[in-house]
């Protein structure tokens, strides 16, 4: 779809497959005198009623693909063959999730699942029908989504997920809907950026821009879970990592087939150039055209040596503390997956530690992974960022490495 680039939110919508309807964030720029309100007239058929009903309830159904992390409570969601609930894995993960998707309309989060809408005068509860086949390497059960991939030409939308929406006081009418995955990336701000390290602070080294382009960044890494949907559509469901503990995890791909998926969606795989500019933050956020690009050393602070990568150079017996692995997991932190205490300026998470990136790099070819990780001491000199070194394309046990994607879309 195509997304504002002047806009600092993205508004987020859903999809009617068969009509034109659009429901989207309307803002309000001014403030308008107050009206008494209009009594709105019951619609003279059930088919209007219907689609009114399920205009309203819309933003509701929107909030629950979208912000399906807020349903998880103390006592986790009940439906292993859909998710495994584990302290290891943030509460990120469960967005735009079509697994707590599944889970919520078979019954797994509340026995009595639906959404309630107050119109005319009446309550009307909206719900999803599962009218699609299972997918057998998941589970038995007929699904209440279907993955849905564009192979002609037509809307600016690769990849969703169909469902259909049924009202429970208006028997015999469905509505199919498009969620598309809304949740996944964030865009890159218009502005000059840096590329790489410079050997001295005064050099101005490699500086580009993306003004008048719209470059949206995968917030995470690409998961195993987002990957075996590749395969399903890709009809090689014997490739499908079926541990459930291993979805969140990231996927383990080839270089090459790292592009194949990226490819798949409408995207690429990501430039090492759109990786400094999403996680070295500028020195003057407001001014998208400054004098000079300065490098900083690490997401959080300009300078290395006062961040406790830099300390544990100096003091070879230093101590993790949580926060530290919370901003970036070395050796010696314990493994977590879609955490957001790591976020950069501009959304993007996992700058320095967690695992070894792959990246594209057509500026100089040989460095295409950035090495900082989780299998590194917090000593090592290659936790900083625009340093970088060379990977063959295909993964081993001694170097895991991960992958994240980027799209540009056009206007």
């Amino acid at each position: 779809m195509n997304r504002d680039s002047n806009a600092s939110i993205i508004p987020k919508i859903i999809l009617i497959l068969g009509t034109l309807s659009v429901f989207g964030i309307i803002l309000l720029f001014f403030r308008p005198r107050s009206e008494v309100p209009k009594k709105r007239a019951m619609p003279e058929t059930p088919e209007e009623l219907f689609t009114q009903v399920i205009a309203a309830a819309s933003p509701e159904v929107l909030k629950l693909w979208e912000d399906g992390d807020r349903m998880i409570g103390k006592e986790s969601p009940s439906c292993p063959e859909e998710l495994v609930f584990t302290s290891q894995v943030g509460r990120s993960y469960y967005q735009c999730q079509p697994h707590l998707w599944q889970c919520y309309w078979q019954g797994g989060v509340t026995k009595s699942p639906s959404i309630k809408v107050d119109l005319f005068g009446q309550s009307y509860h909206v719900k999803a029908r599962a009218v699609f086949d299972p997918i057998k390497s998941y589970s038995s059960e007929r699904r209440f989504y279907q993955m849905f991939k564009r192979e002609t030409p037509g809307i600016n939308l690769h990849y969703g997920y169909v469902i259909e929406l049924s009202v429970k006081e208006i028997p015999g009418y469905s509505q199919p809907m498009i969620l598309s995955d809304s949740c996944r990336d964030v865009y890159l701000p218009e502005r000059i950026y840096g590329y790489g390290k410079v050997n001295d602070r005064r050099e101005e080294g490699f500086v580009w821009d993306n003004f008048d382009r719209r470059i949206f960044i995968d917030k995470f890494y690409v998961s195993n879970q987002q990957v075996n949907e590749w395969h399903v559509l890709n009809k090689e469901e014997q490739k499908i990592i079926t541990d459930r503990k291993l979805w969140p995890r990231p996927a383990l791909l080839s270089i090459k087939d790292q592009k194949r998926y990226c490819s798949f969606l409408g995207k690429r795989l990501l430039e090492a150039k759109l990786f400094d500019a999403a996680t070295m933050t500028p020195t003057d956020m407001k001014n998208p055209t400054p004098d000079r690009i300065l490098r900083p050393q690490t997401p959080w602070q300009r300078d290395l040596s006062k961040s406790f990568l830099g300390m544990s150079r100096i003091n070879p017996d230093y101590q993790l503390a949580p926060l530290d692995c919370q901003l970036a997991q070395v050796k010696g932190c314990d493994e977590k997956h879609f955490t957001t205490d790591s976020t950069t300026w501009m959304g993007v998470n996992y700058a320095l530690g967690f695992y070894p990136e792959s990246l594209n790099n057509p500026i100089d070819p040989n460095k295409n992974v950035k090495l900082s990780s989780r299998f590194l001491l917090p000593q090592s000199e290659w936790h900083e960022l625009g340093v970088r070194s060379s990977w063959t394309g295909e993964q081993t046990k001694e170097l895991p490495v991960a992958f994240r994607c980027y799209e540009e879309v056009v206007p």
